[in-house]
């Protein structure tokens, strides 16, 4: 399901990903400082996963981010 995420004083990017499920695809306005937080917030989830063995290598991804996909948007996109 895609969704696009207004920003508002209620905005997490944890509760985003916390809320994600397989298949879904979240767009987000983009802005670098927010597009930064993003990317780091997928890279610690893709290493937990890793440790807890539910992603089998370094190239096995649980959330993947583009910034090309959807211009003016970040995407992230969770694969399982």
């Amino acid at each position: 399901m895609e969704k696009e995420i207004v920003i508002d004083e209620n905005y997490q990017t944890t509760k985003l990903f916390d809320m994600m499920k397989v298949g879904d695809i979240y767009k987000v306005p983009f802005e670098k400082s927010r597009h930064n937080g993003i990317k780091s917030e997928a890279f610690r989830r893709n290493r937990e996963a890793r440790l807890v063995n539910k992603l089998k290598s370094n190239i096995d991804l649980m959330f993947r981010v583009s910034e090309t996909v959807n211009p003016g948007y970040t995407s992230i996109i969770r694969l399982k």
